[in-house]
């Protein structure tokens, strides 16, 4: 019993640190339409989409009841209580924590019901074949993140600061991009490659290594993809950054491509566990 609360209240708070987390996805979305029809519908939509993609890693697996998702559900919206509607007009921060609320419920049922035990008699893959599938995922991964790791140094990077657009600052702009590949990039690639090559008798697909690599590159393709579009369609610096910018939306699918290896790759490793 002692063990179960520990494991609750540790993902109590990390709903409540991603729920932080959702604020600049927010923000960051609704600065992006800014002065158009969809200023308003950009951050409800982002804050939903966020906070169902959190729910789905952190509501607890195999509990058919809502009250065992509760904790995590409040924990992940509170913050958005918190830091939009006293200090944001209520015409957007009502909605934005609406959609949250909404997006959070979304994916704690979108965890229940892929995550949820076959039924008996339903034949399933034995272990080994599952391993080696969950190995195959994790190096498709890491494969991945090395090749972002590669391309953003390579030919992001020297074309920003080749900018001379008079409107745009290439080296904060670069020393941005330096620190994601640092911070984000090569952690996952760390963390895929102690799971890729861990002995074979030890389980390389345990929930944390598959959750903290989603959420690394998910974060990676939302600040290369927000940063590949501003250039390319906002007019956010001069033509040298035409190259870059499509370079930052390659690497964007690729975060988002290793995210949904990680995200298919629990449910398998759920649906086992479960069984």
């Amino acid at each position: 019993m002692d063990k179960e609360r520990y494991k609750v209240g540790r993902m109590v708070l990390v709903s409540l640190f991603l729920g932080f987390t959702a604020l600049p996805v927010s923000f960051v979305a609704g600065a992006a339409l800014e002065h158009s029809k969809g200023e308003l519908i950009a951050p409800c939509v982002a804050a939903a989409l966020y906070l169902a993609f959190c729910q789905f890693w952190v509501a607890p697996r195999g509990s058919r009841g809502f009250w065992a998702k509760l904790p995590t559900l409040v924990a992940s919206v509170t913050p958005l209580l918190v830091g939009l509607v006293p200090w944001t007009p209520l015409a957007f921060g009502i909605p934005v924590l609406t959609s949250g609320c909404l997006g959070s419920v979304v994916g704690a049922m979108i965890a229940q019901r892929v995550t949820a035990t076959p039924l008996e008699g339903t034949p399933t893959a034995d272990s080994s074949n599952r391993g080696r599938s969950c190995r195959r995922n994790l190096l498709a991964g890491f494969i991945l993140l090395v090749a972002v790791a590669l391309l953003i140094p390579t030919g992001v990077i020297p074309s920003v600061l080749a900018d001379t657009a008079p409107n745009f600052n290439a080296g904060p702009t670069g020393g941005v991009l330096g620190i994601t590949v640092v911070v984000f990039d090569l952690m996952a690639v760390a963390i895929l490659a102690s799971a890729v090559w861990r002995p074979r008798e030890r389980d390389p697909s345990s929930k944390g290594t598959l959750g903290t690599t989603a959420f690394l590159a998910l974060w990676l393709a939302l600040t290369y993809g927000a940063l590949g579009i501003a250039f390319l369609f906002f007019g956010l610096g001069g033509p040298r950054l035409r190259i870059a910018s499509v370079l930052l939306i390659l690497c964007a699918v690729v975060g988002l491509i290793t995210t949904a290896l990680m995200t298919i790759t629990s449910v398998v490793v759920d649906r086992a566990r479960l069984a």
